[in-house]
């Protein structure tokens, strides 16, 4: 086993990772930008983040990487599940794959993300847990990268939206849930009723404009959260806030039932926030003499 590298970075990347073995594994690899050659038998599992991965020996875990690609010589074999995201996977010459468990790219991931969509919480996943978890990191870092882009960009927006929330839960909760269903009906019944020539823009701006307000309204829920969790509403502390409140519901997130259910109510009273807020605008009174 030759490791060109360690980084201590990746021991937290390796902790945060959500797998069916999240624990530390004795005999694993991880690194962090810097290539690594498994040359020997590892009973772990090889962890890499931009960096490339040479398989020479049998890994008996998975073998993740992101940003990096992975190559095979004759005699390495993965017992586990291959994950890559963000690079290619390079066959021993004039071999199969010698992968056991599950080769999960960018377009296979696509599609068991769509498949979990679809599936009721309390159901058995079909996916690996590394999978899942995969994704639901990426889909989190997503988010996370949104919000705090809203924050940078629409910071006094999204402190009033905060502020209107906190002040009337429930009209946000009331308002989440019939903007969505109108935003459906909306959408539905144009495009059942109307030409395809104004059904379609409708339904595309009824969609637009729900995905508009539910990403608004999350980073407005992430700052309100993390404002109770700093105890300061000061705009310096804001990004503190923000990251303090994704931390808390995303992690709620990853709970088996309570992290569905609870994300879900999140989205629909983001919504409503969005909707009663404006998305954040001012309210202006005008003086009557």
């Amino acid at each position: 086993m030759k490791p060109r590298g360690f980084g201590l970075p990746a021991l937290v990347f390796a902790l945060v990772l959500p797998s069916s073995a999240a624990r530390a594994v004795p005999g694993s690899i991880t690194t962090v930008g810097r290539d690594v050659v498994v040359s020997a038998e590892t009973p772990g599992r090889v962890i890499a983040v931009l960096a490339n991965v040479r398989v020479a020996a049998r890994v008996s875990g998975d073998v993740v990487v992101w940003g990096g690609n992975v190559s095979f010589a004759p005699g390495g074999s993965v017992a586990g599940d291959l994950l890559v995201f963000g690079g290619t996977i390079e066959p021993p010459p004039g071999g199969a794959l010698p992968v056991e468990g599950r080769v999960a790219t960018p377009v296979s991931l696509l599609n068991v993300y769509l498949a979990e969509m679809q599936r009721a919480p309390w159901e058995a996943s079909r996916a690996g847990a590394s999978i899942l978890g995969g994704l639901h990191l990426v889909v989190l870092s997503a988010w996370l990268a949104i919000a705090l882009a809203l924050l940078y960009f629409f910071s006094s927006p999204l402190s009033r939206a905060a502020m209107s929330a906190e002040n009337d839960w429930t009209g946000a909760l009331a308002a989440g849930v019939l903007g969505v269903l109108t935003l459906f009906l909306t959408a539905g019944a144009a495009l059942s009723l109307l030409p395809s020539a104004v059904a379609i823009p409708i339904a595309l701006a009824s969609a637009a404009l729900a995905v508009a307000a539910k990403v608004f309204g999350m980073a407005a829920l992430f700052l309100l959260v993390g404002q109770k969790l700093v105890k300061s509403v000061a705009p310096a502390r804001r990004p503190a806030a923000l990251a303090a409140g994704f931390v808390l519901l995303g992690g709620l997130s990853f709970v088996p039932l309570v992290g569905a259910v609870v994300w879900s109510a999140a989205s629909i009273v983001a919504v409503g926030v969005a909707l009663i807020s404006r998305f954040g605008t001012p309210r202006y009174r005008v003086a009557v003499p």
